[in-house]
């Protein structure tokens, strides 16, 4: 079984990474690899597993953090905070640019119907002299 200490430390290693990997997401979607974005989920899953074998250690009787723990919890709470901002802003860059997707869809899809009740058949009359 894991020490809290080892559970600590693959906590903020996963934290870090984390932030390190959100680096590299390109705040313009397209421009993103594919399974850059996926990736990151998995990372995020992970590190709920290791929150997850965490809280088992708290619910134990008499638990309490070690000065070691307490400054690995200082080092994640400054990693989860970089993280955090970073993730903001690619949420709302991504939002935006969803919102400007659907805006460009419904201006089309506006097109789209004004031309479709033209009539196809007819004649061109000239009306030159």
């Amino acid at each position: 079984m894991n020490s809290a200490k080892s559970i600590m430390h693959a906590f903020l290693k996963q934290t870090q990474e984390l932030y390190e990997r959100a680096q590299t997401i390109h705040s313009r979607m397209e421009a993103n690899e594919e399974g850059t974005v996926e990736a990151l989920e998995t990372l995020f899953f992970r590190r709920q597993e290791t929150i997850k074998q965490m809280e088992t250690f708290m619910r134990q009787k008499n638990f309490q953090w070690t000065t070691e723990e307490y400054f690995i919890i200082e080092q994640v709470k400054e990693s989860d905070h970089q993280l955090q901002q970073l993730l903001n802003n690619l949420h709302f860059a991504f939002l935006t640019q969803i919102k400007r997707i659907a805006q460009t869809k419904e201006v089309s899809k506006k097109y789209n119907g004004a031309y479709q009740t033209m009539a196809t058949g007819g004649s061109f009359i000239d009306k030159r002299n």
